[in-house]
């Protein structure tokens, strides 16, 4: 009994082992819910693994309501079927009487009862004798023939005119199937048939209609898109999904992916971020988790020495980056409060030595001195090339090449910037003339 129940767990668990290593992605199983782990990047139509979510990315709007941050969820408590009136011939206008003088997109162009009785018979309101069939069209009526629920349509986060659109019918092809589609196959029409932003785009884009996003999109008085409703805190907020016109779908590559576009088009970011929105991720108090792959401390030194990356707009070269190189033992201190005695070094064996010798750190600091401090301090200098003279004194070392007191290289910069003489040269030293 015992060793069968042996042999049953450890069936169990190769079961559970194998299940583990089976990917469905990567077997090209259809998946349901959650993002693909691949996604195409640029025009070129290349794919490359998805990045992974964002540590930082919790939830930070809270929960939301149904619906989309343009059109929210509506009640529609009614049954009707498009495609059967459109199939006697009747027309779009002849139901949706008011879209002709309609100018907000807060209006509710929905038929009214007085429409629905040119045909059903007269109900709104219902003549005395005349029996009640109200539940002819509404789904929520109880035992005594009353509705019991009306329809509920907020108001869409959107800026549209009917009106105006409904003038270029016939002109540029503004009619009612341009925006919201074939209706001879929908019975009961929901905001799946109100128009999406490919749909505008048909005609917006920038010759037969303006492009700017605010013509469409509430903004703000700052002149931002309005990207969360004001009267409505618990709609989804307005954020770019998917392949756009723009080329700046917010998915999971964004996090990595948005300098390049933020650098080709920085009005398309202006156009929904303030400047605050990126210094607070950028030079905040607390950055993303995710900006540098793991253990990117072992290959941090290829893109700090190429410059391939502004370090410095993140980390604080004299504080973050000079106390890690302590702590670890690439610094000059071998002890003491940061030091921990270890015999590495950052710089290889020759980078700095006695007088006369070759010096490895000369052109390094000619080429870059800004590398440089971002370690050492003035006195790591001074402690070598300072003259035996000045308040610091150091071994009078020359940094300069034969013959540079007599240049014009010696006048011009000492007629710029003297004070940075007075750095290692007395003023009684008879080496800061120039000559």
């Amino acid at each position: 009994m015992t060793r069968n129940l042996v042999l049953w767990v450890l069936g169990l668990g190769l079961l559970f082992v194998a299940a583990l290593c089976r990917d469905p992605l990567a077997q090209g199983a259809p998946t349901r819910g959650g993002p693909s782990r691949t996604a195409t990047v640029g025009d070129g139509g290349k794919a490359r693994a998805r990045a992974e979510v964002p540590t930082t990315a919790a939830v930070m709007v809270g929960p939301v309501r149904r619906g989309s941050p343009v059109y929210p969820e509506q009640e529609i408590p009614l049954r009707f079927n498009h495609g059967q009136h459109l199939a006697l011939g009747i027309d779009c206008s002849r139901c949706h009487t008011d879209v002709a003088t309609s100018t907000r997109s807060r209006d509710l162009n929905f038929p009214r009862g007085e429409s629905c009785d040119e045909c059903h018979g007269p109900q709104h309101p219902r003549p005395r004798g005349e029996p009640a069939r109200c539940a002819l069209c509404h789904t929520e009526v109880d035992a005594d023939n009353r509705v019991t629920a009306g329809l509920r349509a907020p108001r869409p986060q959107l800026v549209f005119n009917h009106q105006m659109h409904a003038q270029f019918k016939g002109q540029r092809g503004s009619d009612c199937e341009d925006c919201h589609g074939d209706m001879s196959k929908v019975r009961l029409a929901t905001t799946l048939q109100l128009p999406r932003e490919a749909d505008c785009l048909t005609c917006h884009d920038g010759f037969q209609a303006t492009e700017r996003c605010g013509a469409c999109h509430p903004t703000e008085a700052s002149g931002r898109l309005a990207t969360r409703a004001q009267d409505d805190r618990v709609l989804p907020a307005l954020i770019p999904t998917g392949r756009s016109g723009w080329g700046a779908a917010h998915d999971l590559n964004f996090v990595e992916d948005h300098a390049g576009i933020s650098k080709a088009n920085p009005t398309l970011c202006q156009s929904c971020h303030d400047e605050s929105f990126c210094l607070d991720c950028h030079a905040g108090a607390l950055r993303p988790l995710r900006i540098h792959a793991g253990d990117y401390v072992t290959a941090h030194a290829l893109d700090a020495r190429a410059r391939t990356q502004d370090c410095q707009s993140c980390h604080r070269t004299q504080t973050f980056c000079l106390g890690c190189h302590e702590r670890m033992g690439f610094g000059e201190r071998e002890e003491g409060a940061f030091g921990v005695g270890g015999g590495l070094r950052f710089h290889p064996d020759g980078w700095s030595g006695p007088p006369g010798m070759p010096q490895g750190h000369a052109h390094a600091a000619q080429r870059n001195i800004g590398a440089c401090v971002s370690c050492h301090t003035e006195d790591s200098c001074l402690a070598c090339h300072a003259t035996t003279g000045v308040a610091a004194a150091g071994l009078d070392v020359s940094p300069h090449g034969p013959g540079f007191g007599r240049s014009p290289r010696c006048r011009a910069l000492a007629s710029r910037a003297r004070r940075a003489c007075l750095k290692c040269h007395a003023p009684v030293d008879p080496h800061l003339e120039c000559g």
